[in-house]
Formats: C-alpha cells, sequence, structure tokens
C-alpha cells in the first residue's frame, strides 16, 4: 500500500509542476501577456518558495523537487510577464 501512495504522491507532484508549462507555452508561440496576473505569479513564486523550503527542510523529497521546480518555472513566467509587457508597451 505503501508504494501505491507514494507513486500517487509522485504523479501529483510531477503533474503539478507541470501545470504551468502549457501557460509558458502559449506565452511563447503569442508573445501576449496580458491577461496574465502579475500579482497571481509572485504570490505563487514565494508561495511555492517557501513550501520548498519547508520541504527540503523536512526531508519531503518529491514535493521539495516539484516545489522548487515550479517556483523557477513562476519566475520565469514573471521573467517573460515582463519582458514582453515591455514590448508591448514599445509597438
Amino acid at each position: 500500500m505503501y508504494i501505491l501512495i507514494d507513486a500517487l504522491g509522485w504523479i501529483g507532484c510531477t503533474l503539478l509542476t507541470l501545470n504551468t508549462v502549457p501557460q509558458i507555452y502559449k506565452i511563447h508561440t503569442t508573445k501576449k501577456v496580458e491577461d496574465i496576473s502579475t500579482t497571481f505569479i509572485v504570490v505563487n513564486m514565494f508561495g511555492l518558495i517557501s513550501y520548498s523550503i519547508y520541504s527540503w527542510y523536512n526531508y519531503l523529497v518529491h514535493i521539495a523537487i516539484s516545489t522548487t521546480l515550479s517556483s523557477f518555472f513562476s519566475g520565469y513566467m514573471l521573467t517573460l510577464k515582463y519582458l514582453y509587457t515591455n514590448n508591448e508597451t514599445d509597438q
């Protein structure tokens, strides 16, 4: 039973980590970011960083890896938001 629960944990962490990939892909292909909330990205990123620190400290490896990667994805999305918002105002 432990293996099943552990597998579900890894599957859940993987899916939650990959949930921002479609949005990042859409930003890259359309170069549009006006509908993405900066506040959401910032709050999400700081929540993920906090949870990542907690997870690493408590040796919750699958959650730690997931939240660390997700925080990088959120940081990347925030960078794209900044870059493409400036490009939209220049045009």
